[in-house]
């Protein structure tokens, strides 16, 4: 290492660096501070640029670069070094190994349970700084004096797996560096500064630069003077950030065609997205995200060096001088002849010759032609320009098929084909529109997939197995471990037996996670429950499947995996509702999974059925309807704000008269908004969190994490958007009417008390006559009550007593015997079952007997008989269910005992 010099990065110490993060670190980030950030680093970059200008008047030749500085400041914008595969478990043990910790020692656990919070523990800590506070009395005081260029040559290296020089580092460093050195790796340094402004502080136009480049190189080559302002065009060999595309709902599809708009539609495809430059014979590949795969094998600078490059040399106009295409980079299987999934297990970037797979780039966009950028000329001109630049070839080399379509149908006919072809979805692009390097909205080009719409895929009832602790929050679980239910073998009863499927930790607001977590907070446990089987990466908490609670989950397809015991899991994972509604064990079992694989594909399309194009013409009017009704309400009643309190409301009545309200949420046709100024005209006194002199809560959605906590803490009244509805008609203005039983979701005990006075448990009222309204509430109630109600056998035995003048029922010989057979062919269980008995596959607590055959004689039986644990549990013979079932009565079974 003493041979590298001669740059201004050999010229500053790691150490340096180090105490202008921990500087910047520590600086409040209160928005009156983030100045401050930003002028700590302005100094060292003048220190830095400063140094530069002196080193290079004494040196001419010498590299004065700014980029080995910036990659250290910048690692997650880091695209020349290969990913070091490093996170925070590979690094745990890495230091256990190199400072000689016992795997089980007290500082190896904290190590590797980094995130596992503790009364001492920083809410924003990191598994930097509990290392950091760990181990921070293993380093040595003074800085290690290694040059910022060393830390980029042991990177380099670490990147390459070539672990011994970055071994060797961490015995040179002293505490503080290997604190930033480890944040470095895992590429989150936590400055409190964020990645734009640090851009901005570099060059006013480093941030614009960027978001086309992806290239900090090129920013430090390109913007070495602050003083000079630049503007980026596109050019060959330099990576630029594609244009994206608007999300857009099939139903929505109507108002694209406003104007008489025509648009190209193409087939979505599932791959890496991906660029290819070409000038002269010469190749470069991009990823999406800036990555050159160039030279990786399947690639190749020259026609003569890889794949893909053989291809384009083969298929190329050769006409054509220079080009750069965007497009998809899918693979192809040689056999099968089809175009894979990114959801399958291979990298397209990493294909070898050996594999099933090989590479095939599907072009779907021209952005410059001999030289000539493309990117301001109409969409149509650039396919017309794409056509001609090569020709087509199975499995190589593909140009993605358009069709020009100017009619909604036209468009809903070829998005359900789509469905049909079990595709990804499908992409709009309208035939003016330009290209606009990363930018999503606005350039009137649009994806739509079948899981944007509510109806069109399966969601998955899935409950919470485990939580794992986030990365930003030490301490907040934001991410859950969901599984199934093992189908029952006996109809009826409750799940035994929860498998994992997936971990999902997107669709969750911060105030759900927060709800969560409050209603968890005394149920999560460290130790997995004996009847949950794990992934291969086990949560960092438990919750017993009866202590849970279940989520409405939504993907775009189930594919195989290995990780989860299913053999299944979930991609594209988001939760789009939480089930406090629906009891733990009316969770997703195994064999409604199953139901969801139609074929033996290894990824299965959740879509669950096309889309009729009466329900886009319906959508449509609805929305013409819901806009017409809300100008009425703003022009004719003047009553929709955007916020009820910019002005006081106009009082109509003094029908809640200073009663405080509080409304949780309401529907779409009804929001919270206008619910709540609806009330203010009625004087009511809104409220956004309940008292206990509350009147009562309002609450449209019951679905919701919030409302859910309130129905089950039971202190309020509680009641429907029905109840609003009545109350608030015209005809009722004169005087506020008590509460309806059926208005209420939940009640106090005083307002519970006070209706059954007038009104018995299925809302027939004592002295008014019933109407068939009234009938049709009753009878719903009685059938919604039946469904709910569950008579343990203390219950049981009294109903029988009733009933036959008897606590045992001669048709339910066995009730209230719980049993275990100990051979499953056992057909005496069919009897004991049909006459009331209880079977369980285990044996638990609950289990009174224990069933043998006659022939049952084995060792393992004889270790049960004597080994047995309950002085209650009766080893008995299955004939004397027989018997009894013949006589018709509970027979003594002292002869069929096992002694």
């Amino acid at each position: 290492m003493s041979k590298m010099n001669g740059t201004l990065a050999s010229k500053i110490e790691f150490v340096e660096l180090c105490g202008i993060f921990e500087k910047i670190s520590k600086t409040d980030t209160r928005k009156s501070r983030i100045s401050r950030k930003a002028d700590i680093l302005e100094q060292f970059f003048q220190k830095c640029r400063n140094m530069g200008r002196e080193l290079k008047t004494e040196y001419p030749d010498m590299d004065v670069s700014l980029f080995p500085i910036l990659r250290l400041i910048l690692p997650d914008l880091e695209r020349e070094r290969e990913a070091y595969n490093l996170k925070e478990k590979s690094l745990a043990d890495i230091y256990i190994s190199i400072f000689c910790f016992g795997k089980n020692s007290k500082d190896a656990i904290k190590l590797k349970q980094y995130k596992t919070p503790t009364a001492k523990n920083i809410t924003r800590c990191n598994f930097a700084d509990k290392a950091y506070w760990v181990l921070q009395n293993r380093f040595q005081r003074e800085g290690s004096h290694i040059s910022i260029e060393q830390i980029n040559f042991i990177l380099d290296n670490l990147s390459l797996r070539r672990n011994e020089t970055f071994k060797d580092l961490l015995r040179k460093l002293n505490a503080l560096e290997f604190k930033w050195i480890t944040r470095i790796i895992l590429k989150r340094l936590d400055l409190g500064i964020g990645t734009k402004k640090i851009l901005q502080v570099f060059h006013p136009d480093a941030d614009s630069l960027f978001n086309v480049s992806s290239n900090l190189r090129q920013i430090c080559d390109t913007l070495y003077d602050p003083q000079l302002r630049y503007h980026h065009d596109i050019q060959v060999f330099s990576h630029f950030k594609p244009m994206l595309l608007e999300e857009c709902q099939i139903e929505n599809v109507e108002k694209l065609f406003n104007g008489r708009k025509q648009y190209f539609v193409q087939c979505k495809y599932d791959g890496e997205r991906s660029q290819i430059h070409m000038k002269n014979g010469k190749y470069k590949y991009f990823t999406r995200q800036g990555y050159d795969i160039t030279n990786k094998p399947g690639f190749g600078e020259t026609t003569s060096a890889g794949f893909m490059s053989s291809v384009f040399g083969r298929l190329l106009n050769p006409q054509v001088k220079s080009v750069i295409l965007d497009g998809e980079l899918m693979g192809w299987h040689k056999e099968r002849k089809l175009l894979g999934s990114k959801g399958m297990n291979y990298d397209v970037k990493k294909l070898s010759k050996d594999s099933p797979y090989q590479q095939c780039f599907v072009a779907f966009d021209i952005i410059m032609h001999n030289d000539i950028l493309l990117n301001n000329e109409p969409y149509e001109k650039r396919l017309e320009i794409l056509k001609d630049v090569f020709k087509e070839e199975e499995g190589c080399l593909l140009l993605c098929k358009s069709t020009k379509v100017s009619r909604s149908e036209e468009l809903c006919k070829i998005f359900n084909e789509s469905i049909r072809n079990k595709e990804e979805g499908i992409v709009v692009k309208e035939c003016d529109s330009k290209y606009k390097p990363n930018v999503r909205n606005g350039t009137n080009c649009y994806k739509i997939k079948a899981e944007y719409s509510e109806g069109l895929v399966h969601d998955i009832d899935l409950i919470i197995l485990g939580g794992y602790y986030g990365r930003k929050f030490m301490g907040l679980v934001n991410s859950f471990l969901m599984g199934v239910a093992s189908s029952a073998k006996t109809p009826g009863e409750n799940p035994t037996k929860f498998l994992s499927v997936v971990s999902v930790n997107s669709g969750f607001s911060m105030n759900t996670l927060k709800e969560l977590g409050r209603m968890f907070k005394d149920k999560w446990q460290t130790e997995r429950p004996e009847n949950v089987v794990p992934p291969k990466v086990e949560p960092n908490l438990w919750i017993r499947p009866e202590n849970s609670i279940i989520l409405t989950i939504k993907a775009s397809e189930m594919i195989c995996s290995n990780n989860y015991p299913t053999g299944y899991s979930l991609r594209f994972p988001r939760v789009t509702s939480v089930r406090t509604d629906k009891p733990w064990y009316d969770v997703c079992t195994t064999d409604n999974l199953k139901l969801l694989i139609k074929d033996t594909q290894p990824i299965q399309k959740l879509t669950k059925r096309e889309i009729p194009y009466e329900d886009i013409e319906e959508a449509c009017e609805s929305k013409v309807r819901k806009t017409r009704k809300q100008r009425s309400i703003k022009y004719e009643e003047k009553s929709m704000k955007p916020n009820i309190y910019d002005n006081p409301p106009v009082h109509l009545t003094r029908l809640f008269d200073d009663k405080e309200i509080c409304v949780i949420n309401g529907v779409d046709e009804l929001p919270k908004e206008q619910i709540e100024e609806i009330l203010l005209q009625h004087r009511a006194n809104v409220v956004q969190n309940p008292l206990k002199e509350n009147y009562c809560i309002i609450v449209g959605n019951v679905k919701t994490v919030r409302a859910s906590c309130i129905i089950q803490s039971k202190k309020y009244d509680v009641v429907t958007l029905d109840w609003f509805r009545r109350v608030t008609k015209k005809e009722n203005w004169s005087s506020l009417q008590d509460f309806l039983p059926w208005d209420l979701i939940c009640s106090r005990e005083s307002t519970k008390r006070r209706l059954a006075q007038y009104y018995d448990d299925y809302y027939d009222h004592y002295t008014i006559d019933a109407d068939e309204e009234s009938l049709l509430r009753s009878f719903k109630k009685v059938e919604d009550t039946e469904q709910n109600v569950k008579f343990d056998y203390t219950e049981m035995k009294k109903i029988d007593q009733e009933l036959f003048d008897s606590e045992i029922s001669p048709y339910s010989l066995f009730r209230g015997i719980v049993a275990y057979f100990y051979d499953s062919s056992d057909l005496s269980k069919f009897e004991f079952r049909f006459m009331g008995g209880t079977i369980r596959e285990t044996i638990d607590d609950s289990v009174t007997h224990i069933f043998i055959n006659n022939n049952s004689t084995d060792i393992e039986l004889q270790n049960l008989i004597d080994n047995k644990s309950q002085a209650s549990l009766t080893i008995i013979k299955s004939e004397w269910i027989g018997e009894c079932f013949k006589q018709n009565t509970i027979i003594p079974y002292s002869v069929y005992l096992v002694q």
